[in-house]
């Protein structure tokens, strides 16, 4: 065996045995996350129906009660856990020389994880496109202050749009328990509204709002003039504005609702 020979044999082993050890590092790593997201996806599932089962269950009965809300809640967290910590067992075996092929249940967790990650990111592509425009919106009130041209549209608000827009993923929106188009776009007007002068939102309320349709009108004043919003919007806490009781009780005035989902 000649000297190359020899050389190509050993890079090729060494590859080999560097190849392996990287794809099992990488196979304890994958293993790692799936069991994080099983425990942080089950508990973060409870969590959030905890605080907004009510609210979805008034989708499908007009008297939601405690009791349906925890089997909700614990129901989804330990399907949720379950999908995720069977697919870190599954995937373990996937490379296993015992394994002769992907069992029927391995077929069935793989599409059931993908299904969830895909919801997942969807709804959060969603949510943080909504903080996004309301940031948006403070940048754009800024720029019109100061007679600049509009800034551009954040990423992450293209992206929503594009999927919410596209006929094959536009029903998505139907299944995102955080989408409310009315409770944003407030948000976005309240972003903008305070990060103006008393003198540049009056005007901005005479020639866009006064006559938008909303019962009691003058009420988009008194948000804009608001010292705790104004606050929240200084310092880009744009979480706490999109949630904030303020907001929902400006929106459950009447059809405010229904008029400002179509507003922007």
């Amino acid at each position: 065996m000649t000297f190359d020979a020899q050389t190509t044999i050993l890079l090729a082993l060494a590859v080999l045995i560097i190849f392996t050890i990287i794809f099992s590092v990488l196979k304890g790593v994958i293993r790692m996350i799936l069991l994080s997201i099983a425990v942080i996806g089950s508990i973060g599932v409870w969590i959030f129906l905890q605080n907004k089962g009510f609210t979805l269950l008034a989708l499908l009965t007009d008297s939601p009660q405690n009791w349906m809300v925890q089997v909700l809640a614990w129901g989804l967290s330990i399907f949720v856990f379950a999908v995720f910590f069977h697919g870190m067992n599954w995937f373990s075996q996937l490379f296993s020389w015992r394994r002769g092929g992907a069992s029927p249940g391995g077929i069935i967790t793989t599409i059931l994880m993908t299904a969830l990650m895909i919801w997942v990111a969807t709804v959060g592509v969603s949510y943080y496109g909504n903080i996004a425009r309301i940031s948006y919106y403070c940048d754009l009130a800024a720029a019109h202050s100061k007679g600049e041209s509009n800034p551009a549209m954040p990423w992450f608000t293209r992206a929503k749009n594009a999927i919410r827009k596209a006929d094959a993923t536009a029903w998505l929106e139907s299944i995102d328990p955080l989408e409310n188009p009315a409770q944003a776009n407030l948000a976005c007007l309240v972003a903008y509204g305070c990060s103006l002068s008393e003198p540049e939102f009056t005007k901005f309320y005479n020639e866009r709002l006064a006559r938008c349709g909303v019962p009691h009108p003058t009420r988009f004043l008194e948000l804009f003039r608001d010292k705790g919003l104004r606050t929240l919007v200084e310092e880009g806490r744009y979480v706490t504005l999109l949630e904030n009781e303020r907001l929902n009780a400006f929106l459950n005035m009447g059809n405010t609702a229904e008029i400002l989902e179509k507003i922007i």
